[in-house]
């Protein structure tokens, strides 16, 4: 019979280092997010190298922190080892559980610190060329602005469903009602404690008077499974005789990362991009972003608070065929 241990090695099961799995998750994104504003701003590569350093520890601290988890439950050295490249043998040498504790001692009271009041994430070097939010006189035509909020796919779903529901004016259990489901359900969706079903966010979309079309990237993203990529489909066959539909999927990507921001003003995004982008470029966007190059692109995609990285399989298939069409005919 096989051993309890050995029966799910990757459940989220329970463990003392499962408290700081999301902390350095969220370490690991802020950081990241960090090195994307800096190469928008046009930074060195001193600078980003001191970036890419942050990134690369708190990889270091995520990597120890799931060997600990995985030994914890169970796991052996050979099979955490797998999916780095490494074998049980090279892993446990390079990766001994006195390193790791101490590796996770030193984050533990780091954390500590920040959470007494000390800043959770070393900021970015400053650039002259975007102000820290607070600064940002955004009724100025020069002025910059932060870009808005970095959120992970579930907090932009409950984001766009939220402002949606807000902007009806309607009582939450009128909303619930007319979705389908109970007040208290629809308030954890709200609240991203919970995600919808497909056919609970489409009720609820019809019931704020939304567009389907524009959820329906946002709940794909949060429904998102975790673990290995697969492999890239090729963009020419991606959406084979159908050309207008990556276009059409880009723009509904688009415009829910907008409705998530709750839909701001264009100066306010065009401020957020450090004027890169005019609003007549940004108001393109939302109906024909295949005309943007990647560039501009992703400056719009990351001052909305998204990631670049998801929109750029589609809009690569988007800008295919649109080439395609001009070349051809």
């Amino acid at each position: 019979m096989a051993s309890r241990r050995n029966k799910r090695p990757d459940g989220p099961g329970s463990s003392p280092y499962d408290a700081d799995l999301q902390a350095v998750g969220e370490d690991i994104d802020q950081r990241a997010n960090n090195l994307l504003a800096a190469i928008h701003n046009g930074a060195g590569p001193r600078e980003l190298l001191w970036i890419a350093a942050d990134v690369q520890r708190s990889l270091q601290d995520f990597t120890a922190l799931n060997i600990a988890r995985g030994r914890a439950g169970g796991q052996t050295w050979d099979q955490l080892g797998a999916p780095l490249g490494f074998s049980g043998e090279r892993l446990r040498k390079k990766w001994p559980m006195i390193k790791i504790m101490r590796r996770l001692d030193t984050y533990r009271n780091s954390r500590a610190t920040r959470q007494a009041g000390q800043p959770a994430v070393p900021p970015a070097l400053p650039s002259p060329r975007r102000p820290p939010a607070e600064e940002a006189d955004t009724d100025s035509d020069t002025a910059t602005a932060a870009p808005f909020a970095a959120q992970t796919p579930p907090q932009q779903l409950a984001g766009a469903l939220s402002f949606l529901q807000r902007r009806t004016g309607k009582p939450l259990r009128q909303t619930a009602a007319e979705t389908g489901i109970s007040p208290s359900h629809l308030s954890r969706l709200l609240a991203g404690t919970r995600r919808p079903s497909w056919p609970v966010a489409k009720n609820l979309v019809a019931a704020c008077d939304g567009n389907p079309h524009e959820i329906r990237p946002l709940w794909e993203n949060a429904h998102r499974p975790t673990g290995p990529l697969p492999p890239p489909t090729p963009p020419t066959s991606t959406f084979a005789g159908d050309p207008g539909r990556a276009r059409d999927q880009l723009r509904d990507a688009l415009r829910g990362l907008y409705l998530a921001a709750e839909q701001p003003e264009l100066r306010r995004i065009r401020a957020a991009t450090a004027h890169t982008l005019s609003t007549d470029h940004i108001a393109c966007a939302f109906t024909s972003p295949h005309l943007l190059d990647w560039s501009a692109m992703s400056r719009l995609v990351f001052a909305l608070g998204g990631r670049p990285a998801d929109l750029r399989p589609l809009w690569h298939t988007a800008t295919h065929h649109h080439l395609m069409a001009e070349a051809f005919g």
